[in-house]
């Protein structure tokens, strides 16, 4: 046997035990095609993936949660593309999205000086129920290449109000130290849109909320004022730069009529 064919021999070898050892770089993924239903914490995935923390994903059981695509309105313009894309979050069960508390506050506490609470962190993101949902996609065209420079993600289309909420509170330190322990003013916002833009150095999530309570089925017309009020001073947040490259890819897979998508393995992701 030739030098040659023993060289070629190890180099496949090589390849088969390197693709054994490297682990599954993908995700989900989910059919972009119209009524073809994906499950839910599929179609939602990229909460896990814009999370710069550990997150863990938790379902109720027997869980029937499924998101689908329902409409496309396209428009190409010479030198610009908008895309709005419909889409159904359908069956009952809830599946909520844990963000790691000691990280959280860790990034948080960098933002605030010696002594003062640090207000609002994102304790989890909850889908509960059903709902109707639209992703609004704006883009530029030069040189017949598409870029997408703006996403946005609504879950309040339609007479039925948005079934995603966000959990929120607020740590004071005691003896230095911020502890989730320690936290207080726990509070509730039901969330209307995420925005995604393909700007700034850092990747930052914009959220726009409909109401803000103590609980998820107690958000009256004082919620609705406070909620108005929220969006007035809610910070965007940080996100991981994936996360927001993944949801830009995913409106320039929309403008290009793809039939599929698929994610990235979220890293944060913590599968128990």
């Amino acid at each position: 046997m030739s030098n040659r064919i023993i060289f070629a021999a190890l180099l496949l070898f090589s390849c088969i035990v390197l693709a054994q050892d490297e682990p599954n770089q993908f995700g989900p993924t989910v059919s972009l095609v119209c009524n073809k239903p994906n499950p839910l914490n599929e179609f939602m995935y990229f909460v896990p993936l814009i999370s710069p923390v550990e997150v863990t994903n938790q379902r109720s059981e027997d869980n029937k949660q499924v998101g689908y695509v329902t409409s496309y309105q396209r428009q190409i313009n010479a030198d610009s593309f908008t895309v709005s894309c419909e889409f159904k979050m359908e069956g009952q069960g809830y599946n909520i999205n844990n963000f790691d508390k000691k990280a959280m506050i860790a990034r948080n506490e960098k933002n605030v000086k010696n002594g003062k609470p640090i207000r609002n962190i994102l304790d989890y993101i909850k889908f509960n129920g059903e709902g109707m949902g639209r992703i609004d996609v704006w883009g530029t065209i030069s040189n017949k290449v598409r870029t997408v420079t703006r996403v946005e993600v609504h879950f309040n289309v339609g007479e039925a109000k948005s079934p995603v909420y966000a959990g929120l509170y607020s740590v004071e330190p005691n003896n230095g130290k911020y502890l989730y322990e320690n936290r207080y003013g726990m509070k509730v916002a039901r969330v209307n849109t995420l925005i995604f833009t393909k700007d700034g150095d850092v990747p930052r999530m914009d959220i726009k909320v409909d109401a803000v309570g103590t609980m998820e089925d107690e958000m009256g017309i004082m919620g609705c004022i406070i909620g108005v009020i929220a969006n007035m001073i809610i910070q965007p947040l940080e996100i991981s730069k994936i996360g927001n490259d993944e949801m830009l890819k995913l409106g320039l897979a929309l403008s290009e009529n793809k039939e599929t998508f698929t994610f990235p393995k979220a890293r944060n992701l913590i599968v128990k």
